[in-house]
C-alpha cells in the first residue's frame, strides 16, 4: 500500500502539534507550581501585569494547537464525537476555573448566569475546547466583566458576554465563512472562530445543525460570542 507525501506530511504535522502541547502544558504547569509558592500580595501591579501576559500567550497557543489537532481529526474523520447529557451551569463552571489565574491576572470579574437545572446534549470536550478560546479573548479586550449565559427554546444557545469594544463589523459579516478573517497584519488567522463554527456544525438533531453568532448588542454592551446547538 502506498503512502503519498500529503499523507506523509500531515501525520507529522499532526505528531508535532502533540508533542508541542504536551511541551506546553509541562510549561504551563511549572510557571503555576512556581507561582503558588510567591505571596500574591507581594507581587507589583507591573509584575501581575506581566504575569497576565504569560498566562494569556500560553492559553493562546495551547488552544490553537488543541484546535488544529481537533480538526486534523476531524478532516481525517478520527475526531471522537461524544454527546452527552451536560448540566450547562457546572461546564460554565469548569470554564471559569480553568481561566482563574489570568482572570485574577488581569482583574477580571466572570460571572455564570444561568438556572443551575439546565442541562443540554453537546460534546463536552469539544465544547470546553472553542469556550476556552473565546474566555481567553473575552479576558483579553474585557474592561473589567465577562458573563457565560445559556438560553433554551428551540435550540441550546450558550453565550459568551464582554464589556470590551465590540467584534469588529466586518468579522460580524463573515457570519460562516470566518476563515476570511486571516489578517497578516495583525494576527489574525480565524482559527478559534473557524472551528467553532465546524464544532458547532457537527452537533445536528433532526436534520438541523449547530451555528455561530456574533454581535455588539449584549446586556454588557461589548461582544456577544453565540454557539446554539439544535
Amino acid at each position: 500500500m502506498s503512502v503519498n507525501n500529503d499523507d506523509i506530511f500531515n501525520l507529522i504535522l499532526a505528531s508535532t502539534v502533540h508533542d508541542m502541547k504536551n511541551s506546553l502544558s509541562m510549561l504551563g504547569e511549572s510557571l503555576n507550581v512556581i507561582l503558588n509558592t510567591v505571596d500574591k500580595k507581594k507581587l507589583t501591579n507591573d509584575t501581575k501585569a506581566n504575569y497576565g501576559v504569560v498566562q494569556y500567550e500560553f492559553s493562546r497557543v495551547n488552544n490553537s494547537l488543541m484546535q488544529l489537532l481537533a480538526l486534523y481529526k476531524l478532516e481525517n474523520e478520527q475526531l471522537p464525537f461524544n454527546p452527552n447529557y451536560v448540566n450547562v451551569n457546572d461546564f460554565f463552571e469548569e470554564q471559569r476555573l480553568r481561566q482563574l489565574h489570568l482572570l485574577e491576572a488581569k482583574n477580571i470579574e466572570c460571572k455564570i448566569d444561568v438556572d443551575e437545572s439546565i442541562e443540554a446534549v453537546f460534546d463536552e470536550c469539544l465544547l470546553s475546547t472553542v469556550l476556552e478560546n473565546i474566555i481567553g479573548n473575552a479576558i483579553r479586550y474585557s474592561k473589567s466583566k465577562i458573563v457565560l449565559s445559556c438560553v433554551q427554546g428551540d435550540t441550546t444557545n450558550i453565550l459568551v458576554l464582554d464589556d470590551g469594544p465590540g467584534y469588529p463589523g466586518n468579522m460580524i459579516e463573515m457570519a460562516g465563512s470566518y476563515m476570511q478573517g486571516i489578517n497578516q497584519s495583525t494576527g489574525s488567522t480565524g482559527l478559534g472562530l473557524f472551528f467553532a463554527q465546524k464544532i458547532a456544525d457537527i452537533h445536528s438533531h433532526k436534520g438541523k445543525n449547530g451555528s455561530v453568532h456574533l454581535s455588539n448588542d449584549g446586556a454588557l454592551s461589548g461582544g456577544t460570542f453565540e454557539i446554539r446547538i439544535p
